[in-house]
């Protein structure tokens, strides 16, 4: 009786593993979501930030795959001692700038490196996620140590709202108008999944690229857990998600940076995908006149070509295709190569 028992279970356990494993083959084959491992990792000097010496895999099965390559700064490509060079490019921005959706050798970076013989050499400095403020504490933290002539900081259409992180604000404008820097608390709902299994663990690997555990984990999130909120620390929010509240922050930080640049001698240049900054007023009005005052150098994607349709998104869905990170070192070497300022 007891070896029927247990052969009727052997029988049940196998026939749920084989009709899983069938909806994961159909899942695949029919319906493929896409996936990243090892997604990104979590400090509280940055917020979401890449994690270092790995080889991150971004994919959709049968459709493509790409590979992410970063180095132990955390940056994309290969390490470069801040020595290396005499002449550094910094490039700062999000993950059109980091590279989602483009191998590694058709980098925006990779690309100009190749059209200037690495001189100016230019370092990638982008991550997913990130904003102006992340960005800036970059510069600081690592940027200065390249002692760079110049820095590209490109603005994305979702650095003023971002609904999934929200904007992490671990450098601000102070009052006196220098730039103050700051740790931020975990957010309750970061890293729940790291929280109960290893992120290097094949658990978690597992969790992050099966078609039917990606699916069962976007209910589990969009249905039992709260939302984020934003997190306040004396009274101020470090972690915004209203776009109106950003607006005024950003303009601040903006100028901040811009004036710090200039006593550390580095040429800013400025690129907004749109001339209406995302219809941001305050932005608009604030990058303007620090270009009339010289601060930083103003340019436009649009002016060149409208992401994703005079060069397509890639497959993967970013704005900044292979084609577009192409046509967009060519004009930075325009730019750089013109030493006069203005937009």
């Amino acid at each position: 009786m007891k070896m029927k028992l247990l052969k009727r279970l052997g029988l049940l356990v196998s026939s749920l593993f084989l009709c899983l494993g069938l909806l994961e083959f159909l899942l695949r084959i029919l319906a493929p979501l896409q996936w990243i491992f090892p997604v990104s990792d979590w400090t509280h000097q940055y917020g979401v930030i890449a994690y270092p010496d790995r080889q991150i895999v971004n994919a959709q099965p049968g459709h493509f795959r790409y590979i992410y390559t970063t180095n132990k700064d955390r940056l994309r490509g290969t390490w470069v001692s801040p020595h290396s060079y005499k002449c550094n490019l910094l490039l700062l921005g999000d993950s059109n700038v980091f590279g989602f959706g483009v191998q590694d050798n058709e980098t925006i970076d990779v690309r100009f490196n190749e059209l200037t013989s690495s001189s100016p050499r230019m370092i990638n400095m982008g991550n997913g996620g990130w904003s102006l403020p992340q960005a800036v504490r970059r510069y600081i933290d690592i940027g200065r140590e390249f002692t760079p002539e110049g820095i590209i900081l490109h603005m994305a259409g979702n650095d003023l709202e971002d609904p999934v992180y929200g904007i992490n604000w671990v450098a601000y404008a102070k009052s006196d108008g220098s730039i103050g820097l700051r740790d931020i608390p975990e957010m309750p709902s970061a890293g729940r999944l790291r929280k109960l299994v290893a992120p290097d663990g094949y658990t978690y690997k597992l969790i992050m690229t099966s078609q039917l555990a990606l699916r069962l984990k976007s209910v589990f999130n969009n249905h039992s857990l709260p939302p984020n909120q934003p997190i306040e620390v004396s009274s101020e929010q470090v972690v915004v998600r209203q776009k109106s509240v950003n607006e005024s922050r950003y303009a601040a930080l903006l100028r901040a940076f811009a004036l710090q640049l200039q006593t550390d001698n580095v040429r800013f240049i400025f690129i907004v995908d749109q001339r209406d900054f995302y219809g941001s007023e305050i932005v608009r009005q604030e990058a303007e006149a620090l270009a009339l005052e010289r601060y930083l150098e103003l340019h436009f994607v649009h002016d060149w070509f409208i992401p994703g349709k005079d060069l397509p998104k890639s497959s993967q869905g970013h704005a900044f295709g292979a084609e577009a990170c192409e046509a967009l070192a060519h004009k930075f070497k325009e730019i750089w190569e013109d030493t006069s300022t203005g937009s």
